[in-house]
């Protein structure tokens, strides 16, 4: 059991957990080779949907007990993503929160960090500015309107190697920031409101994980209807679409499940890799 206290303080808990992730890492490799070839092209957002295996993850008892002491029972999955920092590439993530990006009604959203790799100060792990989520959504992401909308017409604030496309907070938390060392099959569990970061990756090693962002049944996208995978509990609600578990790996069925799930805010259009 996680400690609830602790986390209502600083807003993450890790690690929070560990399942088993023994050739995940592989796995990973071979996943994206078959999405090239079936689909063109690597997938990032919501992978779950077109594997049984990360399906399986999204609902792994250890994690899903850690998640319902945080937001209730009714428990949706908002999205997953493959949270990958290639060797030598450049790439880093601004520092942000998720909540100004992502529009939702409550902050009973959190997000589930699993290492597939060894996660090292040397590998651009996430860094984190404890208790920083108390003071709830500060500022606005720069970007025009709706999001959702700004990505779809092309728009980008940021530079090549940013892995958001629009930039929410100036500030430098360099200082005050906290890296979250995780060891394969560990997992972190953060706050909607935290604000985190990332540095690039200098080593000669990808740093890989998979992220799941759950949030609870009551909780809903405020711009309009939205896709969620059905987790646990009662979550059946009128402004969701639900997503279906795949029945193979990027079988025909599940690839027409991702692709329609990425019409939805939730999916953002595969905005994470732009480039």
């Amino acid at each position: 059991m996680i400690d609830r206290e602790a986390f209502l303080q600083q807003g993450i808990i890790f690690p929070a957990g560990k399942i088993d992730v023994s050739g995940f890492e592989q796995k990973y490799y071979e996943f994206q080779e078959r999405s090239i070839e079936l689909r063109g092209k690597e997938t990032y957002l919501k992978p779950h949907l077109v594997s049984p295996w990360l399906d399986r993850i999204s609902r792994e008892r250890v994690i899903i007990e850690a998640v319902e002491t945080l937001i209730g029972s009714e428990i949706v999955l908002w999205e997953s993503d493959w949270s990958v920092k290639r060797a030598g590439s450049g790439d880093y993530v601004p520092w942000h929160q998720d909540s100004p990006y992502w529009n939702l009604s409550t902050n009973k959203v959190v997000s589930v960090w699993l290492a597939i790799s060894h996660i090292t100060e040397d590998n651009g792990p996430m860094q984190v500015v404890l208790g920083s989520h108390v003071d709830g959504k500060i500022g606005s992401v720069d970007a025009d309107g709706n999001l959702f909308k700004a990505y779809e017409a092309g728009q980008r604030t940021t530079d090549k190697n940013c892995m958001f496309p629009f930039a929410h907070l100036k500030e430098n938390y360099d200082s005050n920031a906290v890296p979250v060392i995780l060891q394969p099959g560990e997992f972190s569990i953060h706050s909607v409101d935290l604000i985190h970061g990332g540095g690039v990756n200098p080593s000669q090693q990808d740093r890989i994980g998979f992220v799941m962002r759950y949030m609870s049944a009551d909780t809903r996208y405020l711009g309009d209807i939205d896709s969620v995978t059905a987790i646990k509990g009662d979550c059946h609600r009128d402004y969701f679409v639900q997503e279906p578990s795949p029945d193979g790996e990027f079988s025909r069925q599940s690839l027409v499940a991702l692709e329609r799930a990425l019409t939805y805010p939730s999916g953002f259009g595969e905005a994470k890799r732009l480039r």
